[in-house]
């Protein structure tokens, strides 16, 4: 049986799309488990109802084992039940708040209890294998989506008692098949063997008016969207195949829409509708994504995920910006660390805690970053799932390179390490989503996921020159150790505030401030000034003295004269400025 939420673990292993892996049992030979619910959306249309429900009275399905949910979309007058119809048959009223076809169906699946979820169309005539033909898959593989077979005709059926008579005796075939199909679905069949061979595109080919799926498998790929009215269809097939699954094309279920053939009914969506509403939701097909502003981008291309747990301010920033930068922008980023412990951690200015909270503070207003304590599973509903372990850095074109030459390949797993020392474990891992999902359902307790995702779906290695992965670890700027004796480090002070120990212009302050100091010839400085007829004294020839001390006399001095306080007469090298009473 089917658990709701998440999908059964499956003991077949398909090789992408080659649903010939699986072998189902023959129609008419073999028992039935799995309950079915057919739902039907329907605005008005009764009498393409009535048709409709008469051809389900002659189901080779078990009909205690099946249900129909026809869902009346603010019919007017309401729609009503025929005579002519299943066992178990009822009427639902969309409920107000939305409308349309997308609506209808989702509402449906919420209202149905079977283990299988089909739909057909209210203006459909179903041959009598039409519910078995394809719910035998899904005995066979929880993962399978199977298609049925679309048809138009124009002869119009003799009423449900004439549709009723003609499936019973095996002779709907005959009377309604005039030859009407869906040449764009058959087209995109034929290109790819059945689907037997189909790209990171074979979603087009779900069309919901003839389609079967586990409820457990429709609710992990997140259900139909009740929103869209056109194109519901190829955006929830895409969330289908992004879920891993099998689809099928089942020739044995066929049925026929009554009635002549509209355009709407026999093509893809408009291409501006594509573009404006369908590109925001599917990064699929690249050529309508590109048309569409990044703001507007719903659904990323790559979800890139970075661990960045322990890891230095420095090299976070180093292992993120580079992936922001990069020449591929249609992708988010998830990083990963214990945010409500650093939260909860009592302030310093030292440890992993200081660096986490460095960390947020400057991404939070980046719209393509996001906060986890935990990794992500998958990338769905994105196409992609990117790790990259915070101590590499990805060049500008590495992400666009390592996305084509996934799609080149078909991989389910592309592999990118450092050409001088590659290792099994260590490089950039580009996961596509539709694999790693299945793969999560097969794979055994010893057996390593990348494996069996090559098993599945392939794998592609490559190995990268310095240009295209670095390791940080070698080029981040490390601060300086703090100096023994309490002298304070400088190193987390601003570029125009540091000072290497030599007074450069615009430092004349800190000058001012030591001569202040060594008036009257105290202090150690007091030696080393210039005079003011512009000669040295005895000292003035010994070098500078260069380094951490230096800077920070120079802003001791800065904050006094901010603050109001009389100028240090003395500057302890073990106590700091101020001597032993400086820390009150």
């Amino acid at each position: 049986m089917s658990h709701r939420g998440r999908v059964e673990r499956v003991s077949a292993r398909v090789f992408r799309n080659d649903w010939s892996a699986l072998t189902p049992p023959a129609v008419g030979r073999w028992t039935p488990e799995l309950s079915v619910s057919v739902i039907i959306p329907a605005r008005g249309g009764q009498g393409g109802l009535d048709l409709a429900l008469a051809a389900l009275c002659a189901q080779t399905y078990p009909a205690h084992l099946f249900e129909v949910v026809v869902v009346d979309d603010h019919s007017a007058p309401p729609l009503t039940l025929p005579d002519l119809r299943p066992e178990s048959c009822r009427v639902v009223a969309a409920p107000d708040g939305g409308w349309g076809a997308g609506y209808a169906r989702a509402y449906g699946a919420h209202a149905s209890t079977g283990d299988i979820l089909m739909w057909m169309d209210a203006d459909m005539v179903a041959c009598p294998e039409f519910v078995e033909a394809q719910a035998r898959w899904h005995h066979t593989h929880a993962e399978c989506v199977t298609l049925g077979r679309v048809r138009f005709t124009d002869t119009e059926p003799r009423g449900p008692e004439g549709v009723l008579a003609a499936a019973r005796a095996g002779e709907l075939h005959r009377e309604l098949d005039t030859g009407g199909r869906h040449d764009w679905i058959e087209h995109l069949l034929d290109q790819s063997d059945h689907l037997r061979d189909a790209d990171h595109l074979g979603f087009h080919a779900y069309l919901g008016a003839a389609a079967a799926v586990r409820r457990s498998l429709y609710e992990a790929a997140g259900g139909v969207d009740p929103d869209l009215d056109l194109g519901q269809d190829t955006e929830f097939g895409y969330r289908l195949w992004q879920a891993g699954a099998v689809m099928v094309p089942e020739r044995d279920a066929t049925a026929w829409h009554v009635g002549p053939a509209s355009t709407a009914r026999t093509r893809l969506p408009s291409e501006r509708f594509r573009t404006e509403v369908l590109a925001e939701l599917m990064p699929h097909p690249h050529a309508y994504r590109e048309r569409v502003p990044a703001q507007r981008r719903r659904t990323p291309l790559v979800h890139a995920v970075v661990d960045v747990a322990g890891a230095p301010y420095d090299l976070v920033r180093g292992c993120v910006d580079r992936l922001l930068n990069g020449t591929e922008t249609d992708l988010v980023v998830t990083l990963v660390a214990d945010w409500e412990g650093a939260r909860a951690a009592p302030g310093g200015r030292e440890g992993p805690h200081l660096d986490l909270r460095l960390v947020q503070a400057n991404y939070l207003r980046e719209p393509r970053i996001s906060f986890a304590s935990a990794a992500p599973r998958t990338g769905f509903p994105s196409p992609f799932l990117l790790q990259v372990p915070v101590a590499w850095g990805l060049g500008e074109l590495a992400l666009s390179r390592l996305l084509a030459s996934a799609e080149r390949a078909r991989a389910g797993l592309t592999e990118l390490f450092l050409a001088a020392a590659p290792t099994r474990d260590a490089g950039v891992r580009l996961w596509r989503t539709r694999a790693l999902a299945r793969a999560m359902r097969v794979c055994g307790e010893e057996e390593d996921l990348a494996d069996v995702v090559a098993e599945l779906h392939g794998r592609y290695r490559i190995h990268g020159g310095e240009g295209t992965l670095a390791d940080l670890t070698l080029h981040r700027s490390v601060p300086p150790a703090p100096r023994s004796g309490g002298a304070w480090p400088v190193s987390g002070l601003p570029a125009a505030d540091r000072t290497d120990g030599v007074n450069r212009a615009g430092d004349d302050r800190a000058v001012d401030g030591a001569d202040r100091a060594g008036k009257g010839g105290r202090g150690p400085r007091a030696g080393r000034r210039r005079a003011r007829d512009g000669t040295r004294n005895e000292d003035s020839d010994r070098p500078r003295r260069r380094g951490l001390g230096a800077g920070l006399r120079s802003l001791w001095h800065r904050a006094c004269r901010a603050a109001g306080r009389e100028m240090p007469d003395e500057w302890d090298e073990e106590t700091g400025p101020g001597g032993p009473t400086a820390a009150g």
